[in-house]
């Protein structure tokens, strides 16, 4: 078997899909890949590094944000869209966003485009992260309750639509970015 650092990450990704992030294990992907798990180390040197590889996948597609304060709800929703693609995709993402410096991660872009835009450099990092953590919470809301409802257990259903809130909670952000240029 030819295996591939793309190989490694589709698997791991599908075993994230199956069984959700908690599942996997170097042990386990090398199972299904069969593979010895030391061979998944010619290409990734610790499980951080394999999930910064999935979290790059996760996050291909995603725009640059540009700055335009009426696309920073479009960006966001894309951004939640791409996180809903994979079972865990919110938590996958969000542990490596955190274990990685703020310069490396998506929030950065955000950041540099606020700056660009009007805001002093601060309160584009605070906006930034403000607007990174409402779309990681809210998709990883939604990985919980599709967890509940897939063992069974019937969670309360928000009495909103949550594509429609986070696009509302994201229109706060931006009123409070206008006031602030």
């Amino acid at each position: 078997m030819n295996l591939t650092r793309e190989a490694v990450v589709a698997q791991a990704l599908g075993i994230v899909d199956q069984y959700g992030l908690p599942d996997l294990t170097m042990r386990r992907l090398a199972t299904t890949l069969g593979v010895q798990p030391s061979a998944l180390y010619w290409h990734f040197a610790s499980k951080q590094d394999l999930l910064g590889a999935m979290a790059a996948v996760i996050l291909a597609d995603l725009p640059p944000y540009s700055g335009d304060l009426t696309r920073l709800t479009v960006w966001a929703a894309r951004l939640h869209a791409l996180l809903r693609r994979h079972r865990s995709g919110a938590e996958l993402v969000w542990a490596v966003e955190t274990l990685r410096p703020w310069e490396a991660g998506v929030g950065y872009a955000v950041e540099q485009a606020l700056v660009q835009t009007c805001l002093a450099p601060a309160l584009a990092r605070t906006a930034a992260r403000g607007v990174l953590s409402l779309v990681l919470a809210y998709a990883f809301d939604e990985d919980q309750r599709q967890l509940a409802r897939s063992l069974g257990v019937s969670p309360p259903e928000p009495a909103i639509d949550p594509a429609r809130d986070l696009d509302d909670a994201v229109a706060v952000f931006v009123a409070g970015i206008e006031r602030a240029c």
